[in-house]
């Protein structure tokens, strides 16, 4: 079978119609049940509304230990184990089974 058939040419005929009414009956239904076509929003329309807002100001984080320097956004980058490991260095015992939040808090709490 050629590709410029007549057959070949009658049926990508039928299936441009078929795809239309689809489309068509797609569009008209969507439009019924209140289905709207989602808005784009344009770079220059964000930036417009970004000068509108203030910076927040930069807080620093605390330190746990003093000595050390260690703040608790560096401890938050370290896994579980190196911070039990890091609690070692300051003579303090953490349990590994706690969430890394609790190990923090409990590092801070008894740091202190």
């Amino acid at each position: 079978m050629d590709l410029l058939s007549p057959q070949v040419l009658a049926l990508g005929a039928v299936a441009c119609i078929i795809l239309t009414f689809v489309v068509r009956f797609m569009k008209k239904d969507s439009e019924e049940l209140g289905i709207e076509k989602k808005q784009t929003i344009s770079l220059v329309e964000i930036e417009d509304d970004m000068e509108d807002y203030e910076e927040a100001p930069v807080v620093e984080a605390p330190v746990v230990a003093q000595d050390k320097g260690m703040t608790t956004a560096k401890l938050l980058r370290m896994n579980k184990s190196q911070i039990e490991n890091y609690g070692r260095t300051l003579d303090i015992e953490l349990d590994r089974r706690m969430t890394k939040a609790n190990m923090i808090a409990d590092l801070a709490a008894r740091s202190e």
